[in-house]
C-alpha cells in the first residue's frame, strides 16, 4: 500500500514545509505536479492484475499488432482507440508498453487544465483520489482518454469555439460512445444560474431521484443508436456519493460571495449541478454513474474555489472546512484502499511483482 501513501502525502508535505526562496503557489504546483507524476509511475509500472479490464486490453493489443488497417474498422471497440493501438503496435507489441503509453497520454491530458485552476493541491488531491474516476485510471483506458480529451473540448468552451469544442467531442467520441455527454457541456457552462434558480433546480432534482428508473429506461431507450452504456434496471445501492455531490451543491451556493466568484467558477458550480443530477441514476444502474466522469473530475477544482470566494462573515469556517475535509476523505481514501474495494486497484502491485 505504500505506492499509495506516497500519491497523498508527498504532495501534502511538499505544500506544508516552509521551503526557502519558494513561495507558496509554486509549493502548490510542484505538489500537484508530483501528484500527477506519481500517478502516472503507478499508472504506467502497474500489474497486469491492476484493474478490472487491464488484462482484457492488453488483448485487444495483441489483437491489433497483427491487423491490418481493412480489418480495424470491423473490430468492436471505438476506432480512435483502436487505431491509436495500431500506431503504437509500429513502435512495440508489448502490452505493458502500451499501457504505458496510454497512461502517460492521460495524464499529460489532465495536468494543464488542473495546474492552471489549482487552488489547494491538499484539497484537490483528497478529493481527487475519493472520486470514482481515480480507480478508472487504473482500468478504464478508453474513457479515461475520451475525458482527458474532454478537458480541450472544456478549454473551447470557455473560449466560446464551439466549432473546435465539437471536433474535440467528436474525437473524444471515437474513443468512448459515452463522450456524446460531452454536449451537455457547452450549455450548461455558459447558463447564467444563480440562487433564485435552486427554486427550479431543488424540487426537480427530487423529482429525477424519484422518477429515476423511469427517465433512466427512457434515456436508455433514446441512447441505444448512440452509446453501449444501456442496461437493465438494477439496484446498485450507490447513495454514498449522491449525498456527498449534494453537500457539495449546498456548501457551494451557502459559501461563497456571489460578487467575489468568477465567470469560470459559476460554470464549474454548473457542472456540479449536473452531476448531482446524473448522479442521480447510479442507483439504478452501475453504467449510468460512468456517464457522469465527465463532470466529477471538475469537482477536486470546484471546492476550493468556493473556499477562496467564502463570504467575509464566515470567518474561519472555510478554513476548518478545508482541514475537517483533507483529513476525511484521505483517511476515507486508504481506508478503501485497505479494504480493497475499487476496480481491483488495491493493493497495488508492480509488473515486474508475481501474481498471487
Amino acid at each position: 500500500m505504500w505506492p499509495f501513501y506516497v500519491l497523498v502525502f508527498v504532495p501534502l508535505t511538499i505544500q506544508i514545509v516552509a521551503i526557502k526562496g519558494i513561495d507558496y503557489k509554486k509549493k502548490n504546483k510542484f505538489a500537484m505536479i508530483f501528484f500527477f507524476l506519481w500517478l502516472m509511475v503507478l499508472i504506467v509500472l502497474r500489474h497486469k492484475t491492476i484493474g478490472n479490464d487491464t488484462i482484457n486490453y492488453m488483448n485487444i493489443f495483441g489483437k491489433i499488432c497483427y491487423m491490418n488497417f481493412s480489418e480495424l474498422y470491423s473490430f468492436s471497440s471505438e476506432i480512435g482507440y483502436v487505431m491509436l493501438n495500431k500506431i503504437v503496435s509500429f513502435f512495440t507489441h508489448n502490452p505493458q508498453i502500451m499501457i504505458a503509453v496510454i497512461g502517460v497520454l492521460t495524464i499529460v491530458l489532465f495536468v494543464p487544465t488542473y495546474l492552471r485552476l489549482l487552488e489547494d493541491t491538499g484539497l484537490t488531491v483528497a478529493l481527487f483520489c475519493i472520486m470514482s474516476t481515480f480507480t478508472m485510471f487504473f482500468s478504464g483506458l478508453r474513457q479515461m482518454l475520451a475525458i482527458g480529451i474532454g478537458l480541450i473540448a472544456y478549454h473551447f468552451v470557455r473560449k466560446k469555439n464551439i466549432w473546435l469544442f465539437l471536433l474535440f467531442v467528436l474525437i473524444a467520441f471515437t474513443f468512448h460512445n459515452s463522450a456524446i455527454m460531452l454536449l451537455l457541456m457547452y450549455p450548461i457552462y455558459h447558463t447564467k444560474i444563480t440562487k433564485n434558480w435552486l427554486y427550479f433546480v431543488v424540487p426537480a432534482m427530487v423529482l429525477i431521484f424519484i422518477f429515476n428508473k423511469q427517465i433512466f429506461s427512457s434515456l436508455t431507450f433514446l441512447m441505444s443508436e448512440s452509446t453501449r452504456f444501456v442496461g437493465d434496471i438494477e439496484s446498485t445501492g450507490a447513495y454514498t456519493m449522491i449525498i456527498l455531490f449534494v453537500l457539495f451543491g449546498v456548501f457551494s451556493y451557502i459559501v461563497p460571495d456571489e460578487s467575489k466568484i468568477d465567470d469560470e467558477t459559476r460554470g464549474l458550480r454548473n457542472f456540479l449541478l449536473l452531476s448531482i443530477a446524473l448522479q442521480m441514476f447510479a442507483p439504478v444502474n452501475f453504467l449510468a454513474m460512468r456517464m457522469n466522469y465527465y463532470y466529477i473530475i471538475f469537482i477536486p477544482l470546484l471546492i476550493p474555489k468556493i473556499i477562496k470566494y467564502q463570504k467575509d462573515e464566515f470567518g474561519n469556517v472555510g478554513f476548518i472546512a478545508r482541514n475537517c475535509m483533507v483529513v476525511f476523505f484521505i483517511a476515507y481514501f486508504l481506508y478503501s484502499a485497505h479494504m480493497g474495494v475499487g476496480l481491483n486497484t488495491f493493493p497495488y502491485k508492480f509488473f515486474w511483482e508475481n501474481s498471487l
